[in-house]
């Protein structure tokens, strides 16, 4: 099989170690051209990295957003003529096989007449030690080990660069919540198919923590994230694309979100103001980074 993927990696403030471990599991597949690293920020500690051969670094100099970095990412791996691109960020575990078993699942689906705009693979929570699977709009199984779903999340995402002509790019103005799920719908929307790949298991991360409210349990981001968060899900939420079903879910868990975060956690003050700054800058529209961070 010739070499035509390009990975895309978005740092920011990474740990290195775990980043140089995913790049060379990355870089023993035959069919990877370059691991392209795009880093939301200037850290250098990547700087080790640059002695890597097939390791692209890229600097932004400052957080412009993980649909910024994407798109960078995207562009470069055109430049390189690759046919796909493998989004990936930090806090994902690549196995070595990752690749190939996802590019196999791209082609399986796509000779059985499957019009695809990309895949993924089943994520594995490492916080809840569980396979992430939707409870209420289930995947659909099409053919074993296959699935159909309505979106997937960023890190894992293979991409035929081909369909970026039809669907675009990623929203550079969403800046981060969202963007993985928007661009899925974009292409659903020209009659694109999203699938699971079930064979590729990725353990990944979602959020920084873990708590418990009632019996329930909720992810815990860095305060800022509410912001883009509220803000993103009413935005998101007056375009006629968007599922319905992720609209009502999302604008009842604003509320939940905002007692939790409220009464729960330590840093309540900091988290309430970047909820009811989110939800007043998305009822405006607002897009972009946020305007005046917490002080």
């Amino acid at each position: 099989m010739e070499k035509n993927i390009s990975v895309v990696i978005i740092t920011f403030n990474p740990k290195v170690e775990i980043l140089k471990e995913n790049i060379i599991n990355l870089l023993k597949s035959s069919i990877v051209i370059k691991v392209i690293i795009v880093d939301n920020g200037a850290s250098k500690s990547l700087d080790e990295l640059k002695s890597i051969p097939d390791v692209i670094i890229k600097h932004l100099g400052q957080n412009r957003g993980i649909a910024t970095a994407q798109n960078v990412g995207l562009r470069i791996s055109l430049s390189l003529c690759s046919k796909y691109a493998l989004l990936l960020d930090q806090d994902s575990e690549i196995e070595t096989d990752l690749v190939s078993k996802l590019l196999d699942g791209y082609i399986t689906l796509e000779q059985k007449g499957i019009k695809l705009a990309a895949v993924g693979p089943r994520p594995f929570d490492l916080f809840e030690n569980k396979k992430m699977k939707a409870n209420i709009q289930r995947d659909i199984q099409i053919f074993e080990g296959f699935s159909l779903t309505k979106q997937i999340i960023a890190s894992g995402k293979l991409i035929n660069l081909e369909v970026l002509d039809q669907v675009g790019f990623m929203e550079d103005d969403l800046f981060i919540d969202g963007v993985d799920h928007e661009w899925c719908w974009r292409a659903g929307r020209l009659g694109y198919k999203i699938a699971i790949i079930e064979n590729a298991i990725m353990k990944h991360r979602l959020g920084d923590a873990r708590g418990n409210f009632l019996g329930f349990t909720y992810k815990i981001g860095s305060p800022i994230r509410l912001y883009y968060q509220f803000r993103n899900i009413l935005v998101l939420s007056r375009r006629d694309y968007v599922p319905l079903y992720w609209k009502l879910r999302n604008l009842i868990g604003m509320f939940l979100k905002f007692i939790i975060f409220s009464l729960k956690e330590s840093d309540s003050k900091i988290r309430r103001y970047y909820m009811i700054k989110g939800f007043c800058s998305g009822l405006k529209k607002d897009k972009g980074i946020i305007d005046k961070p917490f002080k």
